[in-house]
């Protein structure tokens, strides 16, 4: 074998796990609240002194230390959303940026911070005469190779749970999940905020193209890596500094486009926004079919998010991850407890950060939220 990993947790473990999730899933709950954290590659390269740049020189570097990772984050960060069973998944990364680069935006790549993207529309000239892309445009080609690549790795890896052979699994390829409004701000930076004003028409045919073209790629992928059709998950970062009117217009509409072309019927819908959303909870609730609300900003209430979206869709949040890297674990405790008392008895809670874990926060404030919901219980 090429690769071998040996990670300590045990199947038992994996399935306790699995019995939160599924628990959390029908809105019920098992012994606990389950746990579960947004933790990118960025965390882990300072516990193994690497520079962040190194992660992606090649495929077979970036499949091997996705297992490195894995085996950290099991066998450290204690949660249930992870290991749920004896298979362990990968998947190229490349932060936030897949889309956007495919669509054409210039993407920079720092030695030691997270991928970026930069505009390259600078008039609204230029959106109009914005072109769909081949389906392997940028790092949708990238994507694709190298999910092919390191599903011949995976038949070359041994990797055991507890000393029992489990099955390392290569995600299919899959458009990146960024929404069409949060494409075209990378593509065009700020400006595409007054071009929503001043040239409406205009920016709704530069999101159909953007639409199309993510629907375009994804079939594209289930052909060539046929797979059966779930649901599907957006990000909307962008969307939380504006009004509920303009959100409507401009997000709402391309959302729900790419969930009836994408998603199976009655297919899950995940949506996640950093920041205030919550003058944007009744489009989640009346114009979208929304199932999940992931890793909503801390800025959120959890008050707040039992009365405008409790019962009504699974929520995943929201400690504030800067009270993580900097509080103390009494503070993370407390913090946990309060959306505890307020969300759990509306079921379908997965208590985690709100949202993404910053490099350098303690592995023993990450551990303060598994300790909050046993303490808490099943309420």
């Amino acid at each position: 074998m090429r690769f071998t990993f040996d990670i300590d947790y045990s199947l038992e473990q994996a399935a306790c796990n699995r019995q939160r999730m599924e628990a959390r899933s029908r809105y019920a709950i098992t012994d606990r609240v389950p746990v579960g954290f947004c933790v990118v590659p960025r965390f882990f390269t300072p516990h193994f002194d690497m520079p962040y740049c190194e992660f992606f020189r090649d495929v077979e570097t970036h499949y091997y230390w996705q297992l490195q990772f894995a085996k950290f984050r099991i066998e450290h960060i204690p949660e249930d959303m992870f290991c749920t069973g004896p298979s362990l998944w990968v998947y190229p990364f490349f932060d936030n940026v897949l889309d956007s680069d495919a669509l054409g935006a210039e993407t920079v790549w720092p030695e030691n911070e997270t991928l970026q993207s930069c505009p390259t529309i600078h008039s609204v000239d230029a959106m109009e005469r914005f072109d769909i892309p081949s389906p392997t445009a940028g790092l949708w080609g990238r994507l694709l190779d190298w999910c092919i690549r390191m599903k011949e790795l995976a038949a070359e890896t041994r990797v055991t749970l507890g000393g029992a052979p489990i099955e390392v699994v290569v995600g299919a390829p899959n458009i990146g999940g960024l929404s069409p409004h949060m494409l075209a701000v990378d593509l065009v930076g700020v400006d595409f905020y007054w071009w929503q004003v001043e040239y409406p028409d205009a920016c709704h045919r530069f999101l159909a193209k953007i639409t199309a073209a993510l629907i375009q790629a994804q079939q594209y992928f289930e052909q060539v890596w046929p797979r059966p059709r779930g649901g599907i998950w957006l990000a909307e970062d962008t969307a939380q500094i504006m009004s509920l009117a303009s959100f409507r217009e401009f997000c709402v509409p391309y959302d729900r486009r790419l969930y009836h072309a994408l998603a199976a019927p009655g297919g899950d819908f995940g949506i996640h926004m950093c920041g205030d959303s919550t003058h944007l909870h009744p489009a989640l609730v009346e114009d979208l079919p929304v199932t999940s609300f992931d890793l909503f900003g801390y800025l959120v209430p959890p008050t707040v998010a039992a009365r405008t979206l409790g019962g009504k869709m699974r929520l995943w949040g929201n400690i504030n991850p800067m009270l993580m890297l900097n509080g103390t674990k009494a503070a993370v405790i407390t913090a946990a407890r309060e959306c505890l008392e307020a969300l759990a008895p509306c079921g379908g809670l997965l208590l985690g950060d709100g949202a993404n874990v910053c490099p350098g926060t303690p592995l023993a404030n990450l551990a303060a939220l598994t300790e909050a919901a046993e303490e808490y219980g099943s309420g």
